[in-house]
């Protein structure tokens, strides 16, 4: 059965990539991936439950599959991801690489939970553009476990 889109009940989803830019340019990029509704899969203490253990994974794996992608720093919060993602050459675009991530985590999720939705759609891009946005970005991804109750995206869970 078709339902129609209500145009003004729900307005056309805007792009979240930076238009005109080209994201297989050589550059660093944090980015940040939300889980469906804000559902906290994951958990963040060292001993990691599985479905953590599948985003980590994840992120050490995209080197093997983009050898000129590099995964500087990455950190996976109870419902969310960030990373700093080091693309160096023009065969790999941050959209593919992020797509492959959130499928390869999907689908080892659904080998234990078939059919739960595990991501948003799309993700959160910034373009790094200097070494003192870097280093602000490196320190937040690592305090961002100690500041989870402080956190934009903090539900009332406790790690």
């Amino acid at each position: 059965m078709d339902i129609p889109y209500d145009t003004e009940k729900y307005p056309k989803r805007k792009n979240p990539r930076l238009k005109g830019y080209d994201y297989s340019t050589e550059n660093y990029y944090f980015i940040t991936i939300c889980t469906f509704e804000k559902k906290c899969l994951f958990e963040i203490s060292e001993n990691r439950n599985t479905f953590g253990q599948y985003a980590a994974q994840g992120f050490e794996e995209i080197p093997i599959h983009y050898p000129d992608v590099t995964v500087d720093k990455y950190v996976v919060m109870p419902n969310h991801v960030h990373a700093v993602i080091y693309v160096r050459g023009e065969k790999s675009n941050l959209t593919r690489v992020v797509g492959s991530y959130k499928s390869y985590v999907t689908k080892k999720i659904h080998e234990t939970s078939p059919g739960l939705r595990v991501w948003q759609t799309s993700f959160h891009d910034h373009i790094i553009r200097n070494e003192r946005s870097y280093q602000n970005i490196w320190l937040y991804i690592d305090s961002n476990p100690e500041n989870w109750e402080k956190d934009c995206f903090y539900t009332g869970r406790k790690p």
